[in-house]
């Protein structure tokens, strides 16, 4: 006896508008054209004998028919990718693992641990690529990516890795002439650099030290961590930048951290990956991996830098 399941498309059509709500937002996850999508919709509503959405202004808005059928229909669908995965990755803890992380976290905090990870897990090989932001797990085969913010992703497994502390750091040079220890209040008479992924980063750093009548929102910004630490070096003024970022720069003296002890940022790293993927063998395994480093755990506390 056969059994009373619609087509796979049309149910991935459904659930992804139901997601957007939008049937052209849909299309471009699914590399489909609107349209396709659209008679997919409609197909689906007529096989059912019911209206799964309603337009609401420039939104497809579920029914609550759909949205009864949407919540019935996702576990399996996560199920079913979560098998296939499995299968595809050999069903055991082996395979390829695609890691993403911002590049000086992956470098400075990550990579260094990794062959630990490997002497437990030789069967695993690890993919290590650069992305800051949110990735788009699908189109680029991400397994992990490490994010950062609050941790509070609805659709992502995450688990907590490093705290970050944040401290304001520039050439020796640029403090020469003061003639004696800088101060916190002496910051109101060099450039602040900024770095983009941080646009607050030194409001809440000057805030956290009772300068807020110092201005923290003007400066030369740059993209990386990397780039705000070389201009600070060649002089161009102060960078407020992560501790783990600048450990061996502060060894040899390129830079110094002259003007008050490191604050902490209300957000962390995340090790993230989505929750329909989150049984797959060779990430529950680097997964547990981390839960199971001192080094991470200390890190996650904001104790080691």
């Amino acid at each position: 006896m056969s059994r009373r399941i619609p087509s796979l498309k049309a149910l991935s059509c459904f659930e992804q508008t139901a997601r957007f709500g939008s049937a052209s937002r849909a299309a471009e996850e699914l590399y489909l054209t609107q349209s396709a999508v659209s008679r997919q919709i409609q197909g689906l509503e007529n096989w059912l004998g019911c209206k799964l959405f309603a337009r609401e202004k420039q939104r497809l808005a579920l029914t609550p028919e759909g949205e009864s059928y949407l919540q019935s229909i996702r576990p399996a669908l996560d199920q079913l990718e979560s098998a296939t995965l499995t299968l595809l990755s050999g069903g055991s803890e082996s395979g390829v693992l695609t890691l993403a992380a911002p590049p000086t976290f992956g470098s400075r905090c990550l990579i260094p641990l990794l062959p630990d990870f490997r002497a437990r897990y030789p069967d695993i090989a690890i993919n290590f690529i650069s992305r800051i932001g949110m990735p788009d797990f699908d189109r680029e085969q991400i397994d992990i990516a490490v994010l950062f913010g609050e941790g509070m992703w609805s659709e992502l497994d995450a688990h907590i890795l490093h705290g970050e502390e944040m401290v304001p750091i520039c050439s020796p040079q640029l403090v020469a002439n003061l003639g004696r220890t800088p101060q916190p209040e002496d910051l109101r008479n060099f450039t602040l650099l900024h770095i983009a992924t941080r646009p607050r980063g030194w409001a809440d750093w000057l805030a956290a030290s009772g300068l807020s009548d110092i201005d923290g929102e003007n400066g030369p910004k740059f993209e990386h961590f990397t780039m705000a630490m070389q201009a600070a070096v060649a002089g161009l003024g102060v960078a407020l930048l992560p501790t783990f970022a600048i450990t061996d720069e502060l060894a040899t003296g390129r830079i110094i951290a002259p003007f008050g002890q490191p604050k902490a940022s209300p957000f962390h790293y995340y090790a993230c990956c989505p929750k329909s993927r989150a049984r797959l063998p060779k990430i529950r395994a680097f997964m547990n991996w981390l839960h199971q480093l001192e080094t991470v755990k200390k890190l996650a506390r904001g104790i080691a830098t």
